[in-house]
């Protein structure tokens, strides 16, 4: 198996790469905790995207990172978005706008996420997987049988890369997406690959990977993390 790491903006490599030639979409995009507000902007925490954020509005922007998605993928995108304070709007304009592509939604119950620490609001413990639907592709396949739409898997509680990365995407949660809704030999993208999590689930399960990531700190991690889990498999195969 191989995985190709990208640093670059995911727009501009997109376009690079010829129509169908994605078998499935896996990928989380910022969740645009800053906003968009010219206040926000001034105390905003998601640095790494400021460029592409600051462009135009989160919305337009993430339309059109899935315009190119749609146009490259063969099968199924697999978004993986928490509405929040910031984006909550958004995310839900996503969903009306390309309500006919959405197969399904997977929620992502997380039972270890923090409470609310603000009076009379309710705790956010859950995240939603958008599965999207691609060109000719009618249903979705899904490789274990009685397969429910409710996945129970905690965070990262004690994140070793926290100094790096607040929120690295769970291992357990990465290996059960690929692993269940995705073939052997499939292609699988990661658009946001962050610090390379679903990287490490398609080396674990034999998926091809393609991982773009515009921040320098968090390429030069997950490729580091990518490549000692593929120098374990192949220690691993060879004995």
């Amino acid at each position: 198996m191989s995985c190709n790491i990208i640093l670059g903006d995911c727009i501009t490599e997109m376009k690079k790469m010829k129509d169908n030639s994605i078998d499935v979409v896996f990928t989380s995009p910022p969740y645009n905790d800053s906003g968009n507000t010219e206040k926000d902007k001034i105390n905003k925490r998601h640095f790494k995207y400021e460029k592409a954020e600051n462009k135009k509005d989160w919305f337009e922007w993430q339309c059109d990172c899935l315009d190119e998605m749609f146009r490259i993928t063969k099968r199924q995108i697999l978004y993986n978005i928490q509405p929040i304070l910031n984006n909550k709007k958004d995310v839900y304009k996503i969903i009306g706008k390309y309500a006919d592509k959405i197969d399904n939604i997977l929620i992502w119950y997380k039972p270890n996420a923090q409470p609310q620490h603000y009076p009379h609001r309710i705790a956010n413990f859950y995240e939603m997987i958008i599965i999207f639907k691609c060109k000719e592709f009618d249903k979705l396949y899904i490789n274990s049988n009685g397969y429910k739409n409710v996945i129970v898997k905690n965070i990262n509680s004690n994140n070793q890369y926290s100094n790096i990365h607040r929120a690295v995407m769970s291992e357990e949660l990465a290996n059960e997406i690929i692993r269940e809704l995705t073939l052997p030999n499939d292609i699988v993208l990661d658009c946001f690959m962050g610090m390379g999590t679903t990287g490490i689930a398609c080396v674990k399960n034999k998926r091809e990977f393609i991982g773009i990531e515009i921040y320098k700190p968090y390429y030069l991690k997950a490729k580091e993390r990518i490549e000692l889990e593929e120098a374990q498999k192949t220690i691993f195969d060879y004995i």
